[in-house]
C-alpha cells in the first residue's frame, strides 16, 4: 500500500495545518549563535516549504487566528499601556516613535529607489522588525482594499507582504541580536557597569534582603528561642542579618501570636517561620532548636500570581511597599507585559503587574485584596466579552474616511487592537468583566499568531523561489539595514538627547524592536535584569505603533 504524503495533507486541512505547527515548533528548537529560531520562525519556513509544494488552507483560517492574535496582543498590553509612563514613559514613548519612523521613512525611500511591487515593502518592514503585528497591519490593509495595490490584486500583494518578512525576518532577528553585541564594543561602554551605576543611583542595588532565588521550595519549620532578639523585632533582625525569610506565629506559655513580624522574642517563646530549605539552616543557628509543635507547623503554604491594581500600590517600590512583610509573604518575582523585572527595592509597580508572592494561603488572599487580586482565582473565560469584542474590533475597523481619492482607516487590525487594550485595560480595574485568565489569553495569542503564521507561509510558499531569484537579493539588504538603522539612530537620540543610562537605553531599544532573543543577550552582557526595564516600557507602545505602521506603508 502506498500513501501520497503530499495528496494525504492535501485532502485534509485539519491534518495539514497541525502537521506544519507540530514540525515548526520542532524547527523552531534549532539554535543559531546561541539562540533559538523560535516557533514564529519555525511555522513560517515548514509553511513556506509545504506551500511551495502546492499545499495550501482557506485563508479564513489565517484570518481567525490573526483576529484571535491581534486581540489578545491588545488584551495583554491593556493593563499596563496607560500606566506605562510612570517611570521613563516619556523616553520610552520617543525611542518607540524614533524606530518605527526612522523604519517607516527608510521603506518609503528604498521602495522608491528599488521600485518594489506592492506588498514587498510592507513585509520588509515587518520582516526587518521582527514585528508580527505589522506583518498583520499590513495584509489586512490590502484585504480591507486599504492598501496601494497598484497593478496587483489584493491576493497578490498579500502574498508578496508574507515573501518580503519570511525573507527578511531571520536576518532582523539575527541582526538585532548581533547589534546590541557589538555597540557597547564599539562605543566602549562597559554594560555591566552601567547597569551596576543604575541600580545604586535608582535604590535597585542587590540587597541581601531581595535575594530573588531561594535555595529549595519554601517550608515551615518551628524553633525555640533560645537567643531572644534584644529590643528588635523579628522582622528587623531577619531584615539586618539578611535572611529571606517570614515568621508566621509565636506560641508564648499557651498563648498563639501572629503578630509576629513586629513582635520582639522573648526566650522560650516557640516561633514558625516561612523559608527555603537552606535559609532553615541559618535560622536554626540563630534563633535555637528546632521542635515540632503542630499549632505552629499547620499552615497551608501557597504560590500565587497577584496582578496590581489598588492605586495605593501602583507608583510606590518595593521599599515603600510594606504590605507583603506584614502579611506574612515574601515576593519572588515580578512580571510586566510578560517580561521577569529585576527584584530590587527601587522597583517602581506599575498597573498591571504580577507578583508572584509566596505565604500562608490565608495571608495570601488577604494580601491579593491589598494589592488586586490574584490572578489564578480567574478560571473561566469571559467568552461573552471576548465574542463581542473581537466583533467590536472588526467593525471600528470597517470605518473609513475618504479623503479626495484616499481612504483613511483603522483597519481591523488597527480596530482589534484598539478594543483589546480598551477592555483588557477595563478588566484589570474589574476582574469580572471581560475576564481572561494568562494561562487562556496566552493559549489564544499563541495559536491564533502560528494559525496566522501558518497560512501566511502556505499561501507565500508558491511564489517563495520566484521572490527569491527576482528580489530576494535586494531586499535582504534592505532589510538588514531597516534592522540596523533605526535601532542606530534610537540608540543614538537615548544616549545623546536622552542622557539615557546604556544598559537600560538598550533594553529599550529592543522592546522597541519586539526582539526578545535580543534583549536576552543584553540582559547576559549587563549581568543585571535592568535592561528589562527598558524593554517593558518601549515593548507595549512599539506593539501599537508597529502594527498601525503596518497599514500606513500599505497605503503608500
Amino acid at each position: 500500500m502506498e500513501i501520497d504524503i503530499l495528496e494525504l495533507l492535501g485532502a485534509n486541512p485539519i491534518l495539514l495545518v497541525f502537521t506544519v505547527l507540530g514540525i515548526g515548533y520542532l524547527v523552531g528548537n534549532i539554535r543559531i549563535l546561541g539562540n533559538a529560531l523560535g516557533p514564529t520562525v519555525g511555522v513560517l519556513l515548514i509553511g513556506l516549504v509545504f506551500g511551495h509544494f502546492g499545499l495550501t488552507i482557506a485563508p479564513m483560517v489565517g484570518t481567525f487566528g490573526f483576529a484571535l492574535f491581534i486581540f489578545s496582543v491588545g488584551l495583554q498590553a491593556g493593563p499596563s499601556f496607560f500606566s506605562a509612563f510612570l517611570a521613563d514613559g516619556p523616553r520610552y514613548l520617543i525611542l518607540s516613535v524614533v524606530v518605527a519612523g526612522t523604519g517607516v521613512a527608510l521603506i518609503a525611500l528604498f521602495s522608491q529607489l528599488a521600485g518594489l511591487d506592492a506588498g514587498y515593502d510592507a513585509g520588509l518592514f515587518a520582516g526587518a522588525l521582527t514585528s508580527t503585528p505589522s506583518l498583520a497591519g499590513a495584509r489586512d490593509a490590502f484585504r480591507a482594499g486599504l492598501g496601494n495595490l497598484g497593478d496587483l490584486t489584493p491576493a497578490q500583494a498579500m502574498q508578496n507582504v508574507s515573501v518580503g518578512y519570511a525573507i527578511t525576518y531571520l536576518g532582523g532577528t539575527l541582526g538585532t541580536i548581533a547589534l546590541v553585541r557589538y555597540i557597547p564594543k564599539l562605543a566602549g561602554i562597559d554594560l555591566a557597569k552601567e547597569a551596576a551605576d543604575l541600580e545604586r543611583e535608582r535604590g535597585l542595588a542587590i540587597k541581601k534582603t531581595r535575594r530573588r532565588k531561594v535555595d529549595g521550595p519554601p517550608v515551615v519549620r518551628a524553633y525555640r528561642v533560645e537567643k531572644p532578639t534584644g529590643g528588635r523585632t523579628l522582622g528587623q533582625r531577619l531584615k539586618e542579618e539578611g535572611i529571606p525569610a517570614v515568621p508566621l506565629r509565636v506560641k508564648r506559655g499557651k498563648d498563639y501570636l501572629d503578630s509576629v513580624q513586629d513582635l520582639e522574642l522573648e526566650a522560650d517563646d516557640v516561633v514558625s517561620v516561612l523559608a527555603s530549605v537552606g535559609v532553615q539552616k541559618q535560622l536554626q543557628e540563630r534563633l535555637g532548636a528546632e521542635v515540632l509543635e503542630s499549632g505552629l507547623l499547620d499552615h497551608e503554604i501557597v504560590t500565587s500570581d497577584l496582578v496590581v491594581l489598588n492605586k495605593d500600590v501602583i507608583g510606590n517600590t518595593l521599599s515603600e511597599q510594606q504590605d507583603i512583610a506584614r502579611y506574612g509573604c515574601f515576593l519572588t518575582a515580578v512580571m510586566r507585559s510578560g517580561i521577569e523585572l529585576p527584584l530590587r527595592d527601587g522597583l517602581m509597580l506599575n498597573r498591571g503587574d504580577r507578583m508572584t508572592v509566596t505565604g500562608e494561603a490565608a495571608r495570601v488572599k488577604e494580601l491579593a485584596k491589598r494589592v488586586g487580586y490574584i490572578d489564578k482565582d480567574i478560571e473561566e473565560t469571559d467568552l461573552v466579552t471576548f465574542s463581542f469584542g473581537i466583533a467590536g474590533g472588526v467593525l471600528l475597523g470597517l470605518i473609513t474616511i475618504k479623503v479626495s481619492e484616499i481612504s483613511i482607516g483603522l483597519g481591523m487590525a488597527g480596530g482589534l487592537l484598539i478594543m483589546g487594550i480598551l477592555i483588557g485595560s477595563a478588566s484589570s480595574v474589574n476582574p469580572t468583566f471581560g475576564r481572561v485568565p494568562r494561562a487562556a489569553r496566552y493559549l489564544l495569542r499563541e495559536l491564533g499568531l502560528m494559525l496566522f503564521m501558518a497560512q501566511v507561509g502556505l499561501s507565500a510558499g508558491g511564489g517563495i523561489i520566484e521572490s527569491l531569484a527576482s528580489v530576494g537579493f535586494v531586499i535582504v539588504l534592505m532589510g538588514l539595514a531597516i534592522t540596523l538603522i533605526p535601532a542606530i539612530v534610537a540608540y543614538v537620540v537615548g544616549r545623546r538627547l536622552l542622557k539615557m543610562n546604556a544598559a537600560l537605553l538598550l533594553g529599550s531599544v529592543t522592546g522597541a524592536m519586539t526582539s526578545t532573543p535580543a534583549l536576552g543577550v543584553v540582559n547576559d552582557m549587563a549581568k543585571s535584569h535592568v535592561p528589562a526595564l527598558g524593554y517593558a516600557g518601549t515593548y507595549t507602545i512599539a506593539n501599537v505603533l508597529l502594527t498601525f505602521a503596518g497599514t500606513v506603508i500599505a497605503a503608500f
